[in-house]
């Protein structure tokens, strides 16, 4: 699968992006935009009707490749890191040593990601070289996944996330945090709430937007 590539408009104070192009991705040609915003110090939100995790994880690899160690937080077990390592190869034949610089913990319910982000320090993995240890990058893989679980009451979700946002920005203080997240579907409409408050709290935000397909032209009969 081909990872989307996008290039910023910006519409009031919310930064909206489309794809580029329908090529293969270039790690070079990552926007510089959304480059920038993952460097500095403050907490970034892409967010889109699916997860974008293609996008996340190329902007990993390109940090990765800038030797900087990245921490990976999965919350809808998206890490993909066959991916991950595809589009390293294309910069640099370093691969292993790489991706020994992406540091990646899974979690499978809300109350195990907001215990995560809780108990993680602002201080850089262990291992890491001191010359990238200045704020190193924390991404967030679908946040909001877990979350939309219809066995969590909606109100422990919102409080529980308030709680994590709350440690989003005290990370993101030392070091940038980049957080991916979708649209609620359909069943759980009521829980866009969450993505307000996501959305409400981040120091920028980027809306994804899929390509627009052609349409097809359905083939006569007569």
């Amino acid at each position: 699968m081909i990872a989307q590539m996008f290039y910023p408009s910006k519409t009031t104070d919310r930064l909206q992006l489309e794809r580029q192009s329908r090529g293969g991705l270039s790690l070079p040609g990552l926007d510089p935009a959304l480059v920038a915003a993952a460097l500095g110090p403050r907490l970034t939100l892409l967010w889109g009707s699916t997860a974008p995790t293609r996008t996340l994880l190329a902007l990993t690899a390109l940090l990765a490749t800038r030797g900087h160690s990245v921490r990976i937080f999965d919350g809808g077990n998206r890490f993909d890191g066959y991916f991950v390592a595809r589009l390293i190869r294309r910069v640099t034949h370093r691969t292993h040593e790489t991706l020994a610089r992406v540091k990646l913990s899974r979690a499978f319910t809300c109350f195990q990601l907001a215990d995560l982000i809780e108990t993680t320090s602002v201080a850089p993995p262990a291992g890491t070289p001191a010359t990238a240890r200045a704020g190193s990058p924390l991404v967030v893989l679908d946040l909001l996944s877990t979350f939309y679980d219809e066995s969590v009451p909606l109100r422990d979700a919102e409080r529980l996330l308030r709680s994590t946002i709350g440690h989003l920005k005290r990370l993101a203080v030392a070091g940038p945090v980049i957080v991916g997240a979708r649209e609620p579907q359909t069943l759980v409409k009521e829980r866009w709430g969450l993505l307000d408050q996501l959305q409400a709290a981040a120091d920028g935000a980027w809306m994804l937007r899929p390509p627009e397909e052609a349409s097809v032209e359905q083939a006569r009969l007569f």
